[in-house]
């Protein structure tokens, strides 16, 4: 009798992938909405290999819009930013408790102009619990190269497109 097939590790269906992405979308407008008083009106979270993204679409408060309608865009953007920072950690351990996996760096953009911020997440890769850079491969004077997998063609690796939230 065959056995039924199921994902191998580090694998995941499409479906709950999706909810994972959902999940981190969500997390990550509760956490706008805790701290800035107003969230995003829609989020989407992507991942691809070790790169989560989070493109956020509106959530600028009443002040921040009026500031942004007079000129004073650069304000908002510094505001944003100095925000970011502060919950950065708040950010990084719900990432972190949704998809087990360590987050390297938090980088965050916003472009007041269009009402949109990304959050963006570069994760240990799977199966690396260290912060060490665990998988790079050093060149024989010691530099980090790419991986094995990465270098089989000798051309950067193009991954599937990532299933939407």
């Amino acid at each position: 009798m065959d056995q039924p097939q199921t994902p191998a590790d580090g694998e995941r269906t499409s479906s709950e992938r999706g909810q994972l992405m959902a999940s981190v979308a969500n997390a990550v407008v509760r956490t706008h909405k805790r701290f800035y008083g107003k969230g995003p009106v829609k989020a989407r979270a992507h991942l691809s290999q070790d790169l989560l993204t989070v493109l956020l679409e509106g959530g600028l408060t009443r002040g921040e819009q009026m500031l942004n309608e007079h000129g004073h865009t650069e304000e908002v953007v510094r505001a944003r930013s100095a925000m970011q920072e502060t919950v950065e950690n708040e950010l990084r351990v719900a990432v972190e408790s949704i998809l087990y996996r360590k987050v390297r760096s938090f980088l965050s953009a916003n472009d007041p102009a269009n009402d949109m911020q990304i959050e963006a997440f570069v994760l240990e890769p799977e199966g690396s619990e260290a912060l060490d850079g665990a998988g790079d491969v050093p060149h024989e004077d010691g530099e980090p190269r790419e991986s094995p997998a990465d270098a089989q063609s000798g051309e950067p690796r193009e991954s599937p497109a990532d299933p939407q939230s």
